[in-house]
């Protein structure tokens, strides 16, 4: 998916854990929702990325989800 990254973050001293192979088919699917394209179109105009940013518990729960722009 074109200008999407896609970033984990967990508190610091907690275990790193990829994510899982549904996790991230989840998040790519996210990428494809109607209220998207609007949002890359966007950043793309002004030349970034989008950045999806999960924020993680200590024991690797997802618990929120970011978006934002990034600088490409």
């Amino acid at each position: 998916m074109p200008n999407v990254v896609f970033k984990f973050r967990r508190p610091s001293g907690s275990r790193r854990q990829e994510p899982s192979a549904a996790m991230i088919e989840a998040l790519r699917r996210l990428c494809e929702a109607a209220e998207m394209p609007s949002l890359i179109a966007q950043t793309q105009n002004s030349g970034r990325s989008v950045e999806i940013e999960v924020f993680q518990s200590r024991n690797c729960q997802p618990i929120l989800i970011h978006f934002k722009g990034e600088t490409a």
